[in-house]
């Protein structure tokens, strides 16, 4: 039976979840990507631990050939630091350019909310609940990787509610930015389930066009942190 959740403007239905993780599609790359980022995300390689690539290797009885490749991915991810004709590395960042990263990202999701209209809000509400409801039901589930890419998804999707393709364009490339910004943060149990509510929250206040109150909980949002009152957005 399909497990349904409900959210506000959408019902968004998951049918055969199992199925769909299924690694069967999987080439043994996409296995290694996948179990690699599931580590780091989750904690388990830390800020600057080298990948085990020889391990990795052994433990699936193949060259390092598919395991570059996902590592490869990684960096494009931006979870990873590649050292040309050395080594990988867990990438890390200081409190300085977390936050200055923090900072950006606040800027431009607040100009894309200031954007929205609630006519381009209405063409893309139901994507916006589809994946919210899909990074809240990825955590219940405890795939952790997955709901970070749900949450990815979901405020990329916001800035493109805003319909502007230069704002859009620029919030991409912050992309790998915003995963190392993750590490950083690296939330974990009620802190990270009242995280993953607050997409809800977002997507109310904009139907409500209450602009204002939004981008204080995407400052909240971003940052874990209470909104200063001398901060204007």
């Amino acid at each position: 039976m399909p497990i349904v959740y409900k959210i506000p403007f959408a019902i968004y239905v998951f049918p055969c979840y199992l199925e769909s993780m299924s690694t069967k599609s999987e080439n043994l790359s996409d296995t290694i990507y996948n179990l690699l980022k599931a580590q780091i995300l989750d904690g388990k390689l830390k800020g600057g631990e080298k990948i085990p690539e020889e391990t990795l290797a052994k433990q699936f009885g193949v060259s390092r050939t598919p395991i570059r490749e996902a590592v490869r991915r990684l960096g494009e991810f931006g979870l990873v630091s590649i050292k040309p004709r050395c080594y990988a590395e867990v990438t890390t960042i200081t409190e300085k350019e977390a936050s200055d990263i923090a900072y950006v990202r606040i800027r431009l999701e607040c100009l894309a909310v200031d954007l929205i209209t609630p006519q381009s809000l209405d063409k893309n509400i139901r994507t916006l609940a589809r994946c919210a409801a899909e990074c809240q039901f990825a955590l219940d589930v405890g795939d952790r990787a997955l709901s970070f890419e749900q949450d990815s998804m979901f405020h990329s999707e916001l800035v493109k509610t805003s319909e502007n393709s230069a704002l859009f364009n620029l919030y991409e490339h912050l992309g790998a930015k915003i995963q190392q910004l993750r590490i950083t943060q690296n939330l974990y149990g009620i802190a990270l389930k009242d995280y993953t509510i607050q997409h809800e929250q977002i997507m109310t206040l904009l139907r409500e066009g209450k602009k204002k109150e939004c981008k204080v909980l995407l400052y909240q949002h971003i940052m874990h942190t209470p909104y200063p009152e001398d901060l204007v957005l």
